[in-house]
């Protein structure tokens, strides 16, 4: 879904034309995700149950509201089997559609909903015959892409715009890794490559369709809703509550929690008819889906595209959210290689990297071909391409990126030293796909960039120097010393992105003071935002305890926590941690 979620915007028109369906299925399906990642549990419907109910709270969007309501019908299909073949899969399913169904206030054919209902229909036909689970799989997706290639004939506004609908083409999407899964050919190694692969629709039908006016679809804001309590009305009484107040509305329950998706002119007054409900509500989206649509219309020629890798260390959320492509690196441990946060998480790396019998891992920069595919997947909606990677200094990536941007003709590319690492990166690369969004171009953003450079920066402590002496930073004899009389140094970056001491102290416990310390030399006291990150390597309380302090000291607008990529931790070891500032 991730790969294809820039295809998916682009076809979005309906119910609005706002460009946001793919990325709020990948987001959708993310959440869902992670909450089954490492989950060994014994039975088909206890996964399906767990996938369902992060559906309810992840879901974002009229199609990922859809979708995580899919699974909730699924799981109720399955009726609590540990097991299911195709014929249990075939009734999982029917309970699915027949659900999905119910939850939208107002059906729409030529969606979604037609292709879910029609494919089901289709195996139903014959799941019966079919014994194994490949073939069932096959064939719900053969019936799924017939039933897709008719839904402009069902809905006028597709056929106008010459477009499928995006929503039922995600669900396609999705069937799609799951037969590559079945047969054995979905990895996540595939997807780097893979992420441009789309290339049968270039066109921003979005942004070409007009915005609905004084009909029913012209509603100005996507909002959603969040209710809790002990007493949860049913989902009939919350529908209710506010039909009438919009469009596109939908209502996913749970047992304790609900989530509402309306597209309204008045997110307050929905907020305020569900408060009446006596529940707790809260508003966590209301999005200006005109203001989407402007966007959308924006010359795509002036487009910067944002490329960076998996040093950066933002959240998978805030990746997609700004459309941030990632070039991972490649972690090795012997002859095991694993591209950096796609093929092994963290928790599977701490426990590699503490494994005394194991090998002693390596890093890898990426291959051009990884650097063609982040910038093709960029020149699909963007003129120009702004690669900002980790300092030059500490990696060859920096060098790799320039070489391919050289060669590169379906873009303009620019590659830009951020010439720090980890959040420090992560917050210079969120701020420049900001400023893409609104409109700044290249040069612009990179002026900026560098401006920003000035303003920011970071401290680094380990909790031994091992790590740093097995990768060359430091000598054996001075590693050795410190680890003896436990002096624990402050690390940061010169203005050329080379690491270099700034203190150390003894003992641990002295650390947080004297990093506040130094944060209080070196923040600029004039500035209109602060943004701040603590990274660490398996120390998340001191992380916590530390991004604590930093609110009270200085009082940030955000402050990011985040396990640090292991590219960077092979460096750093076990109880590394590092804080970031960045004030713009």
């Amino acid at each position: 879904m991730f790969a294809h979620r820039a295809e998916l915007d682009r076809i979005n028109v309906f119910p609005v034309p706002d460009g946001d369906t793919g990325t709020n299925l990948a987001l959708t399906l993310r959440a869902m995700a992670e909450a089954i990642s490492g989950l060994d549990h014994p039975s088909v419907s206890g996964v399906a149950l767990r996938l369902a109910e992060a559906g309810v709270l992840g879901a974002r969007g009229n199609s990922g509201m859809m979708l995580s309501h899919y699974f909730i019908g699924f799981a109720d299909g399955l009726d609590g089997q540990a097991r299911a073949g195709p014929r249990d899969l075939t009734i999982a399913m029917r309970r699915a559609s027949d659900s999905l169904y119910q939850a939208v206030d107002k059906p729409v054919e030529g969606t979604i909903l037609t292709v879910v209902r029609e494919s089901t229909e289709e195996i139903e036909r014959f799941a019966g015959h079919i014994r194994d689970l490949e073939t069932f799989a096959g064939e719900l997706l053969r019936a799924a892409k017939a039933s897709l290639a008719r839904t402009p004939q069902l809905l006028p506004a597709l056929a106008e715009a010459g477009v499928v609908d995006a929503g039922a083409k995600g669900f396609v999407r999705f069937l799609e890794g799951m037969v590559g899964l079945v047969r054995g050919k979905t990895t996540a190694s595939r997807i780097v490559p893979d992420i441009a692969s789309e290339k049968e629709d270039l066109r921003d039908a979005a942004a070409e369709a007009a915005f609905p006016e004084n009909g029913d679809r012209d509603f100005r804001y996507c909002a959603e809703f969040v209710v809790r309590g002990d007493d949860l009305p049913e989902r009939p009484t919350l529908t209710a509550a506010v039909r009438g107040l919009g469009a596109s509305l939908i209502v996913n329950r749970a047992a304790s929690l609900a989530k509402i998706h309306i597209h309204t002119n008045d997110p307050a007054k929905v907020e305020s008819a569900l408060a009446g409900l006596a529940v707790a509500v809260d508003c966590v989206k209301a999005e200006d889906m005109r203001a989407q649509h402007r966007r959308l219309r924006r010359d795509a020629e002036r487009r910067v595209a944002v490329v960076t890798d998996s040093t950066c260390d933002l959240p998978g959320e805030l990746l997609v959210e700004h459309d941030i492509t990632v070039v991972p690196l490649t972690v090795m441990f012997g002859e095991e290689a694993f591209l950096d946060q796609l093929e092994i998480t963290h928790a599977e790396f701490a426990e590699r990297l503490t494994d005394p019998s194991g090998p002693q891992p390596k890093t890898s920069q990426p291959s051009p071909a990884q650097f063609d595919a982040a910038f093709t997947r960029g020149a699909e909606n963007a003129g120009h391409v702004l690669g900002v990677f980790l300092s030059g200094a500490l990696s060859g990536t920096l060098g790799q990126a320039r070489t391919a941007a050289r060669r590169f003709e379906a873009a303009t590319v620019a590659i830009h030293d951020s010439r720090t690492a980890s959040l420090g990166l992560g917050l210079r690369v969120l701020r420049a796909a900001e400023l893409a969004r609104e409109g700044w171009n290249t040069e612009e953003i990179v002026s900026e960039l560098e401006r920003l450079r000035a303003r920011s920066g970071l401290f680094l402590t380990v909790d031994n120097l091992t790590y740093l002496q097995k990768s060359g930073r430091v000598a054996k004899a001075r590693a050795y010393l410190a680890n003896l009389l436990d002096l624990k140094p402050i690390l940061s970056v010169d203005d050329s992105g080379t690491v270099i001491p700034v203190d150390k102290v003894r003992h641990r416990d002295a650390l947080v003071p004297r990093v506040l310390e130094l944060l209080n030399e070196e923040i600029p006291a004039k500035r209109n935002r602060l943004r701040m990150g603590v990274a660490h390597v398996l120390c998340e309380d001191v992380a916590r305890e530390l991004a604590a302090a930093l609110r009270r000291e200085f009082e940030p607008e955000e402050v990011l926590i985040r396990p640090a990529t292991g590219v960077l931790s092979v460096h750093t070891g076990p109880g590394a941690w590092a804080v970031f500032y960045q004030a713009e």
